[in-house]
């Protein structure tokens, strides 16, 4: 076979990567024998795929004489190439395959109680079509502000007095008064309105204040007001649904995102015990252009979510 250095034949069929590997594999290992060995086959079929490669270049690859050289000068040639092309080639692919393990964007956002927080989760996944979207709550709103601080999180439904002192940008959605549970047959019966005077005396399940910042704020408001309501207390929302439901007395919560059935809700008039729900984001965030209209919508959505808590009891 005749060694041509100045050009590469096709005899019709195209070189494949794996065949260059083969040329870079003896060239790494010195020699068909160390080559084979490395690649886990044997010296007499390595030999065969590099002669198969020879047909389709049309030329001699390997010395004749391996003692002094291992390829021809089109050998050579070729392998210059193919040291180039195999690392490159590899490169790609691996960067390649980082991109199809690489998650997709994904918005980040975290929340007090509230059941606003499935209209959040609806409206940034409205908005933001491509994203995935990670909740994070069952922390404080201070918690979750210094979680926007470090950029563990891209926007925050929180409280205003757990932002108003940080570097945060945030603008304020709704105001959200507690209410009073009422169970059937309650002899409180289901006044249109109620102030912390008017549970004076009144058995009342309360959340503990190391759970709820706006119970001591009520207990301030109790004794303001001259009332002294007969209290005790739970450690979490649904425990104190479940208390005043089962027990047959009132409870004193923020809106519950799950009424408890054939429980009347009435807001607790006092400013004293009012939270205002706020959308906390660090500066330049990613999602501060979508803000002012999901601030709209959660507005919308606290306003109708109180409107039918007053209305529920079935």
């Amino acid at each position: 076979m005749a060694d041509r250095p100045d050009q590469l034949i096709h005899t019709g069929a195209d070189l494949e990567l794996r065949q260059l590997k083969l040329l870079v594999a003896v060239a790494e290992a010195g020699g068909v024998a160390a080559a084979a060995a490395a690649l886990g086959t044997t010296p007499a079929k390595l030999a065969l795929r590099i002669r198969r490669l020879e047909r389709m270049v049309g030329a001699a690859l390997l010395a004749a004489e391996p003692a002094g050289k291992l390829f021809t000068e089109t050998g050579e040639l070729l392998l210059e190439h193919a040291s180039a092309v195999v690392p490159q080639f590899d490169r790609m692919l691996t960067a390649a395959r980082a991109g199809l393990e690489r998650p997709a964007a994904q918005i980040r956002i975290g929340s007090v109680p509230t059941p606003l927080l499935p209209r959040l989760i609806r409206e940034v996944g409205l908005r933001n079509p491509d994203a995935g979207l990670a909740i994070r709550t069952g922390e404080s709103a201070a918690e979750l502000a210094e979680a926007l601080l470090r950029e563990e999180l891209d926007l925050g439904l929180l409280r205003q007095d757990a932002v108003r002192e940080r570097p945060l940008e945030w603008v304020s959605v709704a105001t959200e008064p507690l209410v009073v549970g009422i169970p059937p047959g309650h002899p409180l019966g289901v006044p249109d309105s109620l102030t912390p005077a008017a549970l004076s005396g009144r058995r009342c399940v309360l959340l503990d204040q190391t759970v709820q910042p706006r119970t001591r704020a009520l207990l301030a408001a109790f004794a303001d007001a001259g009332a002294d309501p007969r209290l005790c207390y739970a450690d979490s929302e649904w425990a104190v649904l479940c208390l005043g439901h089962g027990a047959g007395i009132l409870t004193v919560t923020a809106p519950p995102t799950r009424p408890m059935p054939d429980t009347a809700y009435r807001p607790l008039h006092c400013a004293a015990t009012n939270s205002t729900l706020v959308l906390a984001w660090a500066d330049d965030g990613p999602l501060a252009g979508c803000v002012p209209r999901v601030r709209a919508a959660m507005t919308r959505a606290h306003a109708e979510h109180l409107r039918a808590l007053v209305q529920y009891r079935r």
